[in-house]
């Protein structure tokens, strides 16, 4: 009895930091921080703001454009993780630097993290106006000390380790579950007619339906604060180092939270448009809290919303920044890579963003830093559609140039064979048979010879008008070939010499797969993902031009500086295509202009085989030619003609 009970461990030599690596699922990592993330700060304080000035209409129409580009942004992104071949940490920046290229992907990686620590200075800000409007603390740096204090309480939790983060937001979870529905049932148990709680009324409904904007006011700058809500839904992907299996965890979760996201927004848009006053809607941010059957439960919702928010954005800037520096993209923020810990927690990442969104924080004004972070994310979110789009076009490239050289094996060859078969085989001469190549043609037989060879490995493309190939490249090894052909000009033969240990990879598609069935495949198109990006410009530019050009130039900056001092970087997996080429081939097919297609090469792949080219003499010496030199000689005679007639 005495032994089992002093076997029991004390509270205090607990160890509360991570010391082994902690994996998460698809609902206890990727849903619930995408969904604790979504559900902020701006959703509780400014749904009503919103109401109230645009009306209920155009507050769905709101609603509709930021879960459309957010939902278009998160496809794009399953569509890069499922159709390339690894699923790497680094979030946003991994997957477009994935397709697009290093210099890209760590440009648009540093501007992602940069609005992630914007992003936690807007929520610490929330939860400190929230806070000091609780108390009636009328003083902006009470607003800014309160901030201030929350975050360095969230940078201690994150340097403690992603499992703290994550066993938080769990509680964090249940706890905005409840003040969700204390919301929703406060809206028929009572009413506040003092404060412009009047309750369910068709008068209400009816004078809210319409806009009625306030003095600065317009539709895109309302949208601009609003649209901060739907910055979370990347929160999935930025944990996929994190994840057990984040090829299923990302789509599953991040869909099934912005789904959810997108109905609770809808019914905070029509609840309190159909409860509350106008005058009470544009000019009282707590209004929720009036409306709610237990204000206190809506105060610890927002608290926990808003905190959990900003542990979620304090979480992903350092690792994004982490994987930017580790791989050496930006050498100036190579000091950032190290990490501690059997997680390799960021620490010195997490410390540089907690200084950034420290400096947003002085800002004190939740509707001036929301439409810098909106402009901001626009322009990552374009990025990653732009990423999918280059990518699915890069695999048709590939795929119309494989149709037009289909990899056949040489068993399905009947117009090829070996023949005389030999202990050494030798190919006496070099024939070259070669044709003008078109669509439908391929570029003829090609046979080197002189060469003996041990092993051969013997791949043959095959013409566009053939059969289909396999899935893979067959191969066959012969130890004396010779090869026979006819006369057909539709067949290319490339003959790799390589040693038996040494092996080539033929299929260069590998680095991009086809997408994979699923119940949402048809929802990753690239055509929607085309669409969403340049949504994503128009709207940023028309919410505020003047932060959209700062964020482009930024943009442009970033990538020359990384162009500059690392130009060596990975060109990425759609680095053949072009967008400006794709869109001249679409105008002059829409002009009936047919496209001339530039002439095409095939190269033959290097070969690293030990063979040797040595020189061979074609008599031998003997007595007979001793006295010969070992030169070609020829001599011009004169002869006589006698006749002998």
């Amino acid at each position: 009895i005495y032994k089992h009970g002093k076997s029991h461990k004390p509270w205090w030599k607990s160890q509360f930091f991570v010391i082994e690596p902690v994996l998460f699922g698809t609902w206890d990592g990727v849903f619930t921080s995408c969904l604790i993330n979504i559900f902020g700060v701006v959703l509780f304080l400014r749904t009503g703001w919103m109401v109230g000035n645009v009306g209920i209409g155009l507050a769905v129409l709101i609603v509709i454009i930021t879960v459309t580009v957010a939902s278009l942004a998160s496809l794009s992104a399953i569509g890069i993780c499922e159709r390339c071949k690894d699923m790497g940490t680094g979030g946003v920046y991994y997957l477009v630097s994935k397709v697009l290229g290093g210099k890209i992907g760590g440009t648009v990686g540093i501007m992602y993290a940069f609005g992630l620590c914007v992003v936690s200075a807007l929520y610490c800000t929330g939860f400190a106006e929230s806070v000091t409007k609780t108390f009636q603390w009328n003083n902006e740096w009470a607003v800014r000390g309160v901030a201030i204090g929350t975050l360095l309480c969230l940078l201690a939790i994150n340097l403690a380790g992603v499992k703290w983060v994550i066993r938080l937001q769990l509680v964090l979870l249940l706890v905005l579950i409840i003040s969700m529905s204390d919301f929703i049932i406060g809206t028929f148990v009572h009413t506040d007619p003092v404060n412009g709680f009047v309750g369910y009324s068709s008068e209400v409904l009816h004078n809210n339906t319409g806009p009625s904007f306030q003095v600065g006011e317009t539709f895109f700058t309302v949208f601009g604060v609003f649209f901060p809500t739907a910055t979370g839904v990347m929160a999935g992907v930025n944990m996929s180092g994190d994840l057990k299996n984040p090829a299923k965890s990302i789509p599953i979760g991040t869909l099934s939270a912005i789904t959810i996201s997108f109905i609770l927004y809808l019914v905070f848009v029509l609840l309190l448009g159909s409860t509350c006053t106008r005058i009470a809607l544009q000019t009282d941010f707590m209004i929720a809290e009036k409306v709610s059957g237990v204000g206190v439960l809506w105060l610890i919702g927002i608290y926990m919303s808003s905190t959990s928010s900003c542990s979620t954005g304090l979480y992903g800037a350092p690792r994004v920044l982490q994987s930017i520096a580790n791989e050496n993209v930006i050498p100036a923020i190579r000091f950032m890579g190290r990490g501690f810990g059997a997680n390799k927690t960021p620490v010195i990442a997490i410390c540089v963003v907690g200084f950034i969104s420290l400096l947003f924080i002085f800002i004190g004004n939740l509707n001036l830093i929301s439409p810098v972070i909106t402009c901001n994310f626009m322009l990552v979110y374009a990025s990653v559609d732009y990423s999918y789009f280059a990518l699915a076009m890069s695999y048709d490239q590939r795929i119309k140039n494989f149709t037009k050289f289909k990899v056949q094996s040489l068993e399905r060859a009947k117009t090829f064979c070996v023949s005389n078969k030999q202990k050494t085989g030798k190919f006496h001469r070099n024939r070259y048979a070669k044709e003008e190549f078109d669509e439908g043609t391929s570029e003829g037989v090609e046979a080197t010879e002189d060469i003996t060879v041990d092993k051969v490995n013997i791949s043959l493309v095959v013409g566009a008008n053939d059969e289909e190939p396999d899935s893979s490249h067959d191969t066959f090894e012969h130890e004396d070939p010779q090869l026979c052909s006819t006369s057909s000009s539709n067949f290319f033969v490339n003959f790799v010499l390589m040693s038996q240990s040494d092996h080539s990879d033929f299929n260069d598609m590998d680095e991009i797969l086809q997408q994979p069935h699923s119940w949402y495949a048809v929802l990753c198109n690239r055509w929607s993902s085309l669409f969403g990006a340049f949504l994503s410009i128009v709207v940023m530019f028309l919410i505020h031009w003047v932060y959209a050009l700062a964020n482009i130039l930024a943009f442009l900056l970033i990538y020359m500086y990384t162009a500059l001092f690392n130009p060596g970087l990975n060109p990425g997996a759609a680095a053949h295509f072009s967008f400006i080429e794709w869109i001249k081939q679409v105008f002059s097919g829409i002009c009936n202009k047919k496209t001339k297609l530039p002439e095409q090469y095939v190269v033959t792949p290097m070969t690293t085989a030990p063979y040797t080219m040595v020189p061979t003499q074609l008599t031998v010496d003997n007595e007979d030619f001793a006295n010969r030199g070992r030169f070609h000689q020829s001599a011009v005679g004169d002869y006589d003609y006698v006749s002998l007639a």
